[in-house]
């Protein structure tokens, strides 16, 4: 017979073995995963009170829907764009706005992070910091476009530059739609002492005269700069040019006209019909063109004569 200690001793293994088989149990596993882009944000060197923002993507890359129970954020910054408790479908991505909003100079840093019933924690790391607020130079900061003809765009440029700091744009709005800018995407980040040009942009939908301020929404001292414009639009006007000539001494039934665009030709015959007067008027010239016009006589059978001496006809703008 054995002994009761050996008895006891086997007792005493077996439980443990019995313990370390049922230990995995207790670990958990999610079906559910959540993951974020990026993990990290460095926001730069700003003024106070109005830091950039920039986008992250949180997606569900797990097989089961996620249910967000909370994101929270710490230091000098804010998020938008997300909601919670809520949940996350298979898939599916949501992006979140993370924003710098350092209230005074110095260096920050702060974490983002949501949280999950059945997914783990995922953060982003986050920094930046703040300076005194920089300025914006604008030149110049006003334009008369003058007399500009209705349905067409008269063009100017201005310098818009940072200080010592870099400078953000955040809007341009104008009070008056015939006044446009281009070549301003936004937001737009100007580096520290440079500059960039932008397009001023005149195109009259009607005569008279008129207006506009432009407003620069950006995050310098003088965060609400401004450019002024004014203009006029002007009509279209229908030039004629008016043409004689002096009867042909030989037995003729008509005249033609020819225009060109070049001096000596090619020519374009104008009318139908040989002409049976000495005069023709050409409505059909436009604003800034030169022509060059001849004319032939015409016999009964339809022969025309060789061409006249050429006369040349400058169109005025309007």
């Amino acid at each position: 017979m054995h002994k009761f200690p050996r008895s006891s001793y086997a007792v005493q293994f077996f439980a443990i073995l019995m313990g370390l088989c049922f230990l995995p149990v207790a670990v958990p596993a999610f079906a559910s995963s959540m993951a974020v882009s990026p993990t990290s944000i460095k926001y730069g060197t700003n003024p106070v009170n109005s830091g950039p923002y920039y986008y992250v993507t949180l997606r569900n890359s797990g097989t089961t829907t996620v249910s967000i129970s909370s994101a929270t954020i710490t230091g000098a910054f804010k998020f938008a764009g997300i909601t919670t408790p809520s949940s996350l479908g298979v898939g599916k991505s949501v992006k979140i706005q993370l924003k710098f909003v350092p209230k005074t100079t110095g260096n920050f840093t702060g974490t983002f992070s949501v949280s999950a019933q059945n997914a783990t924690r995922v953060t982003v790391a986050l920094s930046g910091s703040a300076s005194i607020a920089g300025s914006l130079t604008i030149s110049p900061t006003s334009f008369s476009f003058g007399n500009v003809t209705v349905g067409t765009t008269s063009s100017k440029t201005v310098a818009l530059k940072a200080g010592t700091t870099p400078v953000t744009i955040f809007a341009a709005t104008t009070t008056n739609q015939e006044f446009t800018l281009s070549n301003l995407t936004l937001p737009k980040t100007i580096a520290a002492g440079q500059s960039i040009s932008v397009g001023v942009n005149f195109k009259p939908a009607s005569s008279g005269s008129t207006s506009t301020k432009f407003t620069i929404t950006n995050n310098a001292a003088n965060s609400s700069a401004a450019i002024s414009a004014t203009g006029a639009g002007v009509a279209t006007k229908q030039h004629t040019v008016g043409l004689t000539w002096a009867p042909s001494t030989s037995n003729v039934v008509g005249y033609n006209i020819y225009r060109g665009t070049a001096t000596g030709g090619p020519y374009s015959k104008l009318n139908g019909g040989a002409l049976v007067t000495t005069s023709f008027s050409d409505n059909t010239v436009k604003s800034g063109s030169t022509y060059f016009y001849v004319t032939t006589a015409v016999n009964s059978s339809g022969a025309e004569s060789i061409k006249s001496n050429e006369v040349r006809a400058t169109i005025p703008t309007p």
